[in-house]
């Protein structure tokens, strides 16, 4: 990533705008989508010590870089739903969570701004390239997967607290072998994905039963 790719884009546009999602994945919690936002190239020389896919940094180093990003860019975020994720599918779902930021974002002529996405698939009202893999190839989308992923940790640490018997403080809502005992041993709340596996499955097969919040006091 030492080559700067953004750099390119200042010479027709006054703004960058770095984009990546956290939590397509799990069978809990929201998707979040992160956005840093710059206005000058000077801005990448800073970022290339700070931005970088979130999933190869520590917890620890990912918050540092986070309260760095806060304090030195505009960074903004996003999320949607568990219930309109399986409403509408998690791309679908995503896909409107940066067309809502990317509002949010966006002030005055959008023509001003370009966006750089990572992913393959999604379609924008907006100037935008998407970048397969752009969390390694691009500081700027590299430093938004900080963004992304942080506060979304931070939401399931969060719901961890109201519902200690699913561990979200340690699965962050991800598919593992004790999440998934915890789901057929206490059932789902709100916050779990009906469509997603094995969920959706369990449903279906008639293992498990669509369960109303989890009174915590009797887990």
């Amino acid at each position: 990533m030492d080559n700067f790719i953004e750099y390119s884009y200042f010479k027709d546009y006054d703004y960058l705008i770095g984009i990546d999602e956290a939590g397509r994945g799990p069978l809990a919690g929201p998707v979040f989508v992160g956005a840093v936002i710059i206005d000058s190239p000077s801005d990448l020389k800073l970022l290339s010590s700070l931005g970088k896919d979130s999933k190869a940094l520590t917890p620890k180093e990912r918050e540092k870089r986070y309260l760095l990003l806060k304090r030195d860019f505009n960074c903004l975020s996003y999320s949607s739903s568990p219930q309109l994720i399986d409403k509408i599918n998690i791309l679908k779902a995503t896909q409107i969570a940066i067309i809502n930021l990317l509002k949010n974002a966006i002030n005055g002529n959008p023509h001003k701004y370009f966006t750089l996405v990572d992913g393959k698939f999604f379609k924008l009202p907006y100037q935008y390239e998407c970048i397969i893999k752009g969390d390694q190839k691009s500081h700027l989308i590299g430093a938004a997967s900080i963004i992304a992923k942080y506060e979304r940790d931070i939401y399931m640490i969060d719901l961890h607290k109201v519902y200690p018997q699913y561990d979200f403080e340690t699965n962050k809502g991800y598919p593992t072998k004790k999440h998934i005992e915890n789901i057929r041993k206490f059932g789902i709340i709100s916050e779990h994905r009906k469509t997603f596996n094995p969920i959706k499955q369990f449903l279906k097969d008639g293992i498990l039963q669509e369960a109303s919040e989890i009174n915590n006091q009797q887990c």
